[in-house]
């Protein structure tokens, strides 16, 4: 009913973290994730793996794992560095490696939500993979060499929709479809129809017939907001606290259900007033159709038990 923009009985409510430690095997993060979908009594289950996992196979030794529950895994060099690496690229198994283990982990969950809860699994645009294999460098690569890239992107591009189709397969019942390239901060956007929305909709529209749910997630800040007008998607998340448009303005804008409304870094901080506080503003900027009341993006791995009980209490 929400993401039709009809009324429903009370807000629905998806919240996120990553497990730094346990996302190492599929029972750990699964474990992890269910978990927070019980204690919490979640609408929606999105199931965030590393944020490296998709290119955890082409960049290899490169990655480094701190070890520790707060710190997220880095690169420590970059994997792709001249661009003609672009070209070397290989597609990969979606059922083999880190892959592998993440539809491992989709099976475990969708079998532990017995279609309870709806599930989606994230998966990143193409452009980001570049730009997570080769950092901010992607971006001069793209303006420089733009067909040595454009080569990397194919097959990008080619293995995203294999683990896309993989993981419909496996149980999710849909996609939080991840762009942090969408910005004014990094391309313009006549380069991220060229390089980034270019392949965002290959993928898009090869899951389009199989995705009950597809979210578009445009990460980070002055983003290109009207993308959503041009992708098969049924609903939008953003950082809609850190930067425009606001929960009210997006409604002039697109008829599309929002997933968001809650600050990441108020989750983390607190108080819970404050958070209650602000489930509050977000009933009256959308009226209370058409949200799922989530994070803007993942919740800090230090926000205390009270800070999501505090989500809860407001939305019940």
């Amino acid at each position: 009913a929400a993401l039709r923009r009809e009324p429903v009985d009370r807000l629905p409510l998806s919240l996120w973290q990553h497990c730094h430690q346990e996302d190492r095997t599929p029972a750990g993060l699964a474990g992890r994730t269910v978990a927070l979908a019980r204690e919490y009594d979640l609408d929606l289950v999105k199931l965030t793996p590393c944020g490296l996992y998709a290119v955890e196979d082409w960049a290899g030794m490169q990655i480094v794992y701190p070890g520790t529950e707060h710190e997220p895994p880095f690169l420590h060099v970059p994997a792709v560095v001249e661009a003609g690496a672009w070209r070397q690229l290989r597609p990969l198994d979606p059922g083999e490696g880190a892959l592998g283990r993440e539809l491992e982990t989709t099976r475990l969950v969708s079998a532990a939500l017995a279609d309870e809860i709806p599930l989606v699994l994230t998966v990143f645009s193409p452009v980001t993979l570049a730009f997570k294999l080769a950092g901010p460098d992607v971006v001069g690569h793209l303006r420089e060499h733009p067909r040595d890239l454009e080569a990397g992107l194919e097959t990008l591009t080619r293995t995203t929709i294999r683990f896309a189709q993989a993981a419909l397969a496996a149980g999710a019942d849909g996609l939080f479809f991840a762009t942090q390239m969408a910005s004014h901060d990094w391309l313009s956007p006549a380069e991220y129809e060229a390089f980034g929305q270019r392949y965002d909709l290959q993928v898009l529209d090869a899951v389009a017939g199989q995705s009950a749910i597809t979210i578009l997630h445009l990460h980070g800040q002055d983003i290109f907001f009207d993308l959503a007008s041009r992708y098969p998607i049924n609903a939008l998340s953003w950082h809609d606290q850190e930067t425009a448009p606001s929960l009210a303005e997006a409604r002039q804008r697109t008829a599309l259900a929002f997933v968001t409304g809650l600050d990441r870094f108020l989750l983390g901080q607190g108080p819970p007033r404050a958070i209650r506080a602000q489930v509050r503003h977000a009933l009256r900027q959308t009226k209370g159709r058409g949200l799922i009341l989530a994070p803007s993006c993942v919740i800090p791995t230090i926000a205390p038990p009270e800070h999501l009980q505090a989500v809860r209490d407001a939305v019940l």
